[in-house]
């Protein structure tokens, strides 16, 4: 869990966002302005997907979990959902997937109608100027707008990133750079058409434990894609052909476990939805969940999306397998 404050910022400027002129995309417009230690990229297409119903009431699900965040929309009658297109963020230089707080670098970037007067009505934030850019710090977050962009960035991170915004450091990109060419393997492979997807390069200790497990991966992406169900895909990149082919035989021979619990639990389309192929050197995953099998997950949590989903029946007495389901 990133343990910053940045993250809480994006989402109250996004919260109160204000017209401006958008910006939409699938987030591959971005690579540019990402740095060349790139090792995790995760967009989420708002525009693309807000007129999912299933989206919409998991959004009003989550608001209502956080009445701070629900006050503040109220008070200033802002719809995330209409207001904000693109997320965008990268993350690069970790050794390990829990050092994302230590990442060398860190950049949320958001498109759509945008409030630039906002971050000069930040109580405590310093105002600092880098090439007809204003940044303004607080605590330990920078924050600007480039055009019509909003990048966030660690404190003192902001003029570095400016530069790759402003297309004056191409040599040093995600898109440019030599360094770069793995993860840009890893984005071309990438499903980058779903609402929200996620790119990342295996950490070299990550590999290492995988490789103990008979699989080596050099990245993994995903993504999810909200319509009247959420359907949810996985691809590992694996070193060979071969390799994938055993890892996916592996997988396959705990689908009938796995599909059994799920259909225990309430699960039961979405268990014959689960599918693990290999292509290739890749494994890929898939899986979709119907509104009602989410309610059921979230129930678990204390509270489904509405329309009187019941919970999930409880999971069986230890020591009793569960139940397989039918063919």
């Amino acid at each position: 869990m990133i343990k910053t404050r940045l993250a809480l910022s994006a989402l109250g400027l996004a919260l109160c966002a204000t017209a401006a002129p958008a910006l939409a995309g699938d987030g591959t417009n971005l690579y540019g302005m990402l740095a060349q230690d790139t090792q995790m990229v995760m967009v989420f297409d708002v525009a693309d997907s807000r007129d999912s119903t299933l989206l919409q009431k998991g959004f009003q699900k989550l608001l209502a979990m956080q009445p701070d965040a629900q006050a503040k929309l109220g008070e200033l009658g802002i719809d995330p959902m209409k207001d904000v297109d693109t997320i965008a963020l990268a993350a690069g230089g970790m050794k390990d997937f829990d050092e994302m707080d230590n990442a060398q670098s860190f950049v949320l970037i958001i498109e759509g109608r945008l409030p630039r007067g906002k971050l000069a009505e930040m109580d405590g934030a310093r105002k600092a100027a880098y090439k007809g850019v204003d940044i303004w710090t607080k605590d330990d977050t920078d924050a600007a707008f480039v055009g019509d962009r909003l990048f966030f960035t660690r404190k003192g991170k902001m003029k570095a990133q400016i530069d790759l915004a402003q297309g004056k450091a191409k040599a040093r990109s995600l898109a440019g750079s030599a360094k770069a060419k793995a993860m840009r393997a890893a984005l071309a492979v990438t499903d980058t058409s779903a609402d929200l997807w996620i790119a990342v390069l295996m950490p070299d200790k990550t590999k290492k434990e995988m490789a103990r497990e008979g699989i080596v991966a050099h990245s993994v992406s995903g993504g999810a894609n909200f319509t009247a169900d959420l359907a949810l895909s996985i691809r590992i990149d694996s070193d060979s052909e071969d390799g994938a082919r055993k890892a996916v035989g592996m997988l396959q021979a705990q689908l009938g476990q796995a599909t059994g619990m799920m259909t225990q639990f309430g699960l039961g389309a979405a268990a014959k939805s689960l599918s693990v192929t290999s292509d290739k050197a890749a494994i890929k995953m898939g899986i979709k969940f119907t509104e009602a099998e989410i309610n059921s997950i979230l129930a678990l949590a204390g509270g489904g999306l509405g329309g009187g989903a019941s919970a999930p029946p409880p999971p069986p007495p230890p020591g009793k397998a569960p139940m397989r389901p039918t063919k």
